[in-house]
């Protein structure tokens, strides 16, 4: 069964401490060194382990000593009486249950559970326990590469999703998700590609409240009463976030960017804000507002425009609609909010204000 990513981050956290403790170790000896990561690798069933021996060492010949002193026994004879009565119980409970093979099944099976958590490490060190100090700088990549089989994320992406927490905030997430929750409802058919985007910041029962709460105008409306009490940059991040989970497959629909404006309209930001996000985001709308040319352009000055035309791969004179169809392909390839392009983003910066200079010319 998958983890969760909350069970994934606590056991992430736990095994940092680990690490940090074998460097510590270092320094000690290499058997003591041996014994620590062991107690640390596998402590449950390392205690479960002692605790057999102890009952064999310590316990039952204590109980011998003490029948020997009630009974005023020589600790010989004790010693036998104990052994005769260990059997007589093992007899009785062999008599009264039997051992079949169910229960030499359930004793193999826990046998080797105990084995393969605890006893492989014991393996795994008491083979290179005469290199041990050559080999720790690999025991601790080894160890994180054994719990990133067990966990199905690697280091970097569960860095990346803690990250991803810290910005969202723990006490704003409740608000944030019927907000979302209208917006997936207008794009259904790209379930998946937003269930990527949603698992880097959320957990897998907050993506499930996502996509299948209940449509409730009242929790809509809470939601937006909360941000409106939020600070101008907070409201601003959640307005970043908005956008970019409807930025999917193909781009902003229609249905997507008018919800979007609403909700940035009743979270009252002003028209400065209105225009940063038009200007950002309007390139990847899968469909533009009609709009009417100048009655002069640059071109009517005696200005070429065709290395405006270049930079959208497009000839001079192309019709409206071959602009507007270039300009959106090219926002796909190189907007900087784009997931793909999370390594270029200075690049994709630059590029896009290209785009969007040459964009404005050859409208005219």
């Amino acid at each position: 069964m998958a983890m969760k990513r909350d069970e994934i981050i606590r056991e992430y956290k736990w095994m940092k401490v680990l690490r940090a403790i074998l460097r510590m170790v270092d320094k000690l000896p290499g058997a003591i060194m041996s014994l620590i990561i062991i107690l640390l690798l596998s402590p449950i069933y390392i205690v479960v382990f002692m605790v057999v021996v102890a009952i064999m060492t310590v316990i039952i010949p204590t109980l011998i000593i003490m029948i020997s002193i009630r009974c005023d026994l020589d600790v010989e004879i004790a010693m036998y009486v104990g052994i005769i009565l260990y059997c007589i119980v093992i007899f009785i409970v062999y008599m009264k249950y039997g051992i079949d093979d169910d229960f030499m099944s359930l004793f193999l099976k826990i046998w080797n559970v105990i084995w393969s958590k605890c006893f492989w490490w014991v393996d795994l060190l008491w083979e290179r326990i005469g290199f041990l100090r050559h080999y720790k700088t690999n025991l601790s990549g080894r160890l994180l590469r054994h719990y990133e089989k067990k966990w199905g994320m690697n280091e970097e992406q569960i860095k990346d999703y803690i990250a991803q927490r810290e910005v969202l905030g723990e006490w704003s997430i409740t608000f944030i998700l019927p907000l979302l929750h209208r917006l997936s409802k207008l794009n259904e058919s790209d379930r998946d590609k937003q269930d990527i985007f949603l698992s880097d910041r959320f957990s897998e029962d907050e993506i499930l409240q996502i996509f299948e709460m209940e449509e409730s105008e009242s929790r809509f409306d809470e939601a937006i009463s909360y941000w409106r009490k939020e600070d101008l940059s907070e409201r601003k991040k959640l307005m970043e976030l908005l956008f970019k989970f409807t930025i999917v497959e193909d781009g902003i629909r229609n249905n997507e960017w008018y919800l979007l404006l609403d909700i940035m309209k009743r979270l009252k930001f002003n028209k400065n804000y209105f225009g940063y996000f038009k200007r950002r985001y309007s390139s990847l709308r899968t469909e533009f507002d009609e709009y009417k040319r100048s009655s002069l352009s640059l071109k009517d000055y005696g200005v070429s425009l065709q290395p405006y035309y270049s930079v959208l791969g497009l000839e001079e004179g192309a019709t409206d609609e071959e602009i507007k169809r270039a300009y959106h392909e090219l926002a796909m390839q190189h907007h900087p909010d784009l997931p793909k392009n999370a390594n270029r983003i200075e690049e994709c910066e630059a590029k896009m204000m290209e785009i969007n200079e040459a964009y404005e010319k050859v409208r005219g």
